[in-house]
């Protein structure tokens, strides 16, 4: 799958230049080649805190949003605002993801352009028959009382 970001700012907060606490902000779609023919299959959104000036590194988080729920992904990066190849942590996730978890890596293909791999764990499709929506949690069920 690939990120085609079409946000992409860095935002220089606190003092002038480079420092802790820049931020960088991105967004775009997300791709598929599978079949043969590329096309959208998602989106993307997330955003990278500068926390090491020595290294260009930072606290990162995203989400990408699919048809079938979305998946959240945090970790350091290095390289902000051109990350150089990094695996990071699959923290959580909706849908048919919500009990998933694993790791995700991503490549530079060009500034605007990331490669991600989604190792992901315990996911369960999403089932229309269930009643609802892969962005909704299941809904509480009343227990019921014997005699009541």
């Amino acid at each position: 799958m690939e990120a085609r970001l079409s946000v992409g700012e860095e935002l220089d907060l606190g003092t002038a230049g480079r420092s802790a606490g820049d931020q960088f902000v991105f967004g775009g779609d997300l791709t598929s080649t599978e079949g043969g023919e590329e096309h959208v299959v998602g989106s993307i959104g997330g955003f990278c805190v500068t926390t090491d000036l020595e290294r260009n590194a930072g606290q990162c988080a995203s989400t990408a949003v699919l048809p079938e729920g979305q998946i959240t992904v945090q970790g350091r990066q290095a390289g902000i605002p051109v990350p150089g190849p990094v695996v990071n942590a699959v923290t959580g996730g909706t849908g048919a993801f919500r009990r998933a978890h694993g790791q995700v890596t991503q490549r530079v293909l060009t500034p605007a352009t990331w490669q991600l791999t989604f190792g992901l764990l315990d996911v369960r499709p999403y089932r229309p028959e269930d009643g609802r929506g892969p962005d909704e949690a299941p809904r509480p069920v009343r227990p019921s009382l014997p005699g009541k």
